[in-house]
């Protein structure tokens, strides 16, 4: 089990001044903290990103995961957490991530950049390296259009941080039967990908028998992250990118967008998809 720190908090509170119709009145307002969350290799700096500092783990275990560091979720051998104060900007996080040292070493190899802060393409230096090393995703699994949409709603009523200060992205994951199993709020989309993937590695879960619902656009991170965890059905109430999409084609990953009201928009892989228990056919 990874050493916990003080459980840090999430929401900040502070008085503004909300202006509605001809009136201006001082108002309590909630924010999402947004703190420095630094994930480190054997002690060493790997990388910067700006997030919710909760669910540290998991962030680490699915970024590793995500962006090919580790292609075996037990080949992370232990994760410790810590946390300081920096002058003139607060509390900051870290993440340590122990990896055998052959693993290691290549990681730092691949980054060579200096670390950016808040990114989901991390680990890449070239645009070669787009799309790259992802295996197909090989999975019967289906799943009802009735099932996402019980998902989505289960989702959105478990959007805590979002509820309170409109300003976090969730990402979650479920069964075919639409059961909830994993729910992630994080103020960057691609940080709640890697932490709701990181709770069901870490659990063991079979992602093959996975689908996850998002909250925001499918961009080519996104679609990255979903392909290497090997989950077979990504849905949005959002739309895709182009490079989104052609991710989710090459690697197997049914792509469904638009998910709300009772429509949806299958981009790719729609044999997954039933609806009344038959294929999805276009009249």
């Amino acid at each position: 089990m990874p050493k916990q720190p003080d459980q840090p908090t999430v929401v900040s509170r502070l008085q503004g001044l909300r202006v509605e119709a001809n009136q201006v009145r001082v108002s309590n307002e909630e924010l999402a903290v947004e703190a420095p969350c630094e994930i480190r290799l054997g002690g060493r700096s790997y990388v910067l990103l700006m997030a919710t500092p909760a669910n540290l783990e998991h962030l680490a275990l699915g970024f590793c995961v995500t962006e090919g560091i580790v292609s075996d979720p037990h080949q992370a051998l232990g994760i410790s957490l810590g946390q300081g104060e920096l002058p003139g900007v607060g509390p900051v996080f870290w993440a340590d991530v122990s990896l055998p040292p052959d693993l290691a070493r290549r990681a730092r190899a691949r980054r060579s950049a200096p670390a950016a802060t808040s990114c989901g393409l991390c680990g890449l230096e070239s645009f070669r390296d787009l799309g790259g090393g992802i295996s197909p995703v090989e999975s019967s699994l289906t799943v009802e259009l009735e099932a996402i949409q019980k998902l989505f709603k289960t989702m959105e009523a478990g959007q805590e941080i979002y509820r309170r200060t409109g300003a976090a992205h969730a990402v979650a994951l479920g069964t075919a039967q639409g059961e909830l199993l994993h729910l992630a709020e994080d103020v960057g989309r691609h940080n709640a990908m890697d932490k709701s993937l990181g709770m069901a590695l870490g659990q063991g879960r079979d992602l093959g028998q996975c689908v996850c619902t998002v909250s925001g656009r499918i961009s080519l991170e996104m679609a990255l992250k979903a392909a290497r965890a090997g989950v077979p059905v990504v849905c949005s109430v959002s739309a895709a990118t182009s490079l989104g999409r052609q991710i989710c084609h090459q690697a197997g990953v049914t792509l469904v967008g638009f998910m709300r009201q009772g429509r949806a928009t299958v981009y790719c892989h729609s044999q997954r998809v039933l609806r009344r228990g038959e294929p999805l056919q276009s009249a």
